[in-house]
């Protein structure tokens, strides 16, 4: 491997629902890309992966993972099919478009990764949650992952409406959605501490201003970068 292709590293955004992950994760690299031209920004949906097959292929894996009615009986098909299918999202998105660009020593900057996920799964019972982390373990691992903390009662208010599967309606949820939403979030919240959160940035955004943020992000992918 050349010594550029080492120096690649790939940053991923997490966080609960409605912690800011996309906008600031984009906002991010937009004022990184000025010094570190060999970066790339990966959109977790839409990843950038070649055209023809690949795209096809892809496209319809995402209109069944997230362009469904906000009502669809997602609980009809198992939680086994959801972590299997989420996870090959995933193994595609680190094959075709993550590894290419690394291996040319193109660094990575993701506005979330699997962990949303696999935090959700391990509110469920005991063994569906380690065979979740069983199978969530075989997808590329970041190299650094900065954790945007949010108190869930200011995420609902910037989020106003919320669906069904982050209200938790598939584990438990009730009809009062705002507070399904807040009660879930945090416990979602709590499985991050499984998924690797105490070796992660971590930001606190709940005091703080966008433009804070933002600041705290850039600041921490410049030193990840760095290797400081």
């Amino acid at each position: 491997m050349s010594h550029l292709a080492k120096q690649a590293l790939f940053i991923a955004f997490e966080g609960t629902d409605g912690a800011g992950k996309s906008t600031v994760a984009r906002a991010t690299y937009d004022k990184i890309y000025e010094s570190h031209s060999k970066l790339k920004y990966i959109d977790k949906n839409r990843p950038p992966v070649s055209l023809g097959y690949t795209e096809f292929h892809m496209s319809r894996i995402r209109e069944i993972l997230w362009d469904y009615p906000d009502d669809a009986p997602l609980d009809q098909l198992g939680d086994r099919h959801w972590i299997s299918l989420i996870a090959a999202w995933f193994q595609a998105t680190d094959y075709a478009a993550i590894r290419p660009l690394m291996d040319s020593g193109v660094s990575c900057i993701a506005d979330g990764w699997y962990y949303k996920y696999l935090a959700r799964f391990l509110l469920k019972d005991a063994g569906l949650a380690e065979e979740a982390l069983a199978i969530f373990s075989t997808i590329r691992k970041p190299d650094a992952v900065i954790f945007l903390d949010v108190d869930p009662v200011l995420a609902a208010q910037r989020k106003g409406s919320f669906r069904l599967s982050e209200s938790g309606a598939y584990d438990g949820g009730n009809e009062n959605r705002l507070k399904s939403f807040i009660d879930y979030q945090n416990r979602v919240r709590s499985s991050y501490e499984r998924c690797g959160l105490a070796n992660w940035v971590r930001i606190d955004t709940t005091d703080l201003s966008e433009a804070a943020v933002l600041d705290r992000a850039v600041s921490a992918v410049h030193n990840i970068l760095r290797g400081t």
